[in-house]
């Protein structure tokens, strides 16, 4: 009878296993899906998404078109799928880019204090100033629509925010015996910040990266949205919905369902720097 009794206790411990072990890496399936449509889009969806047919005019969702067509009877599925590797991957670009540039400035702002601390944070304090959409509306406005202004308008207003969260940590860190240690050794300091100091900071860039992606999914598609980023026929989502907005009332398909995706992007977001900072949390507690 123990036999038995110790395999049902051993099957209970194998499913108890495994439901913890999905509980806490779902998120990292979440970013291996999204980052599979940002870097292969065509396998999930194989049609053109500038296809024009005009025979197939606003067709409702169906098994030939999953999410209906749009105002030219392009697929508009393709067109949300590959959407998504535009508004993610250059939402990631961006973030990623001024992540580097804050770290850098902040990191420098923090190690050698003084006059150099005093000029860099205040050239941070003018950008930080503004509402960041309403700065990087004005810069694109200036240099003029597309995908390229984009990327340049959202990434000089997102860096200050990196470069005071850094500083602050490097303020934090400097003083410790490490930090002397490697000072003491001739240590040149952007050597100590990167080798040093840049470990101990990616846990909290890691989080504050992931929620901050999905802010720039929000900013990058409404600046689309308003014209001044990726230009028609680009299947970028927030030029997607701009284009449907005149079909509001008669497809709801075209302007909900890219509307969709967006609202996901922005969830796998939130839950990803959540799960995040739960296991830095766990980590260092």
């Amino acid at each position: 009878m123990a036999a038995p009794a110790l395999e049902v206790h051993a099957r209970a411990f194998q499913r108890a296993s495994i439901l913890d072990l999905a509980r806490h890496w779902w998120p990292v399936a979440l970013i291996a899906v999204w980052l599979l449509i940002v870097l292969v889009p065509g396998l999930l969806a194989p049609q053109d998404p500038l296809a024009v047919n005009t025979l197939n005019i606003l067709a409702p969702p169906s098994g030939e078109h999953l999410f209906g067509t749009d105002h030219a009877g392009r697929d508009l599925w393709a067109r949300c799928v590959w959407g998504v590797r535009y508004s993610l991957g250059i939402s990631i670009l961006i973030v990623v880019g001024a992540a580097a540039i804050g770290t850098v400035i902040g990191g420098v702002a923090g190690l050698f204090r003084g006059p150099v601390d005093a000029l860099l944070m205040r050239t941070t304090d003018v950008f930080l100033a503004f509402p960041y959409l309403i700065l990087a509306i004005a810069i694109a406005s200036a240099v003029g629509p597309g995908l390229t202004t984009v990327v340049v308008a959202l990434t000089a207003v997102w860096w200050p925010g990196y470069a005071r969260m850094v500083r602050g940590q490097v303020l934090a860190l400097k003083e410790l015996p490490f930090v002397e240690g490697a000072r003491a050794a001739g240590t040149s300091t952007l050597m100590i910040l990167f080798r040093h100091l840049l470990p101990h900071l990616l846990p909290q860039l890691s989080a504050r990266l992931s929620m901050d992606v999905g802010y720039a999914v929000l900013a990058m598609t409404g600046l689309s949205f308003l014209g001044l980023g990726a230009q028609p026929p680009t299947p970028e989502l927030g030029t997607i919905i701009a284009d449907a907005h005149s079909h509001l009332l008669s497809a709801w398909w075209y302007t909900t369902l890219p509307g969709l995706f967006v609202l996901a992007m922005v969830l796998s977001s939130m839950v990803v720097s959540d799960w995040l900072e739960a296991r830095n949390k766990s980590q260092f507690s």
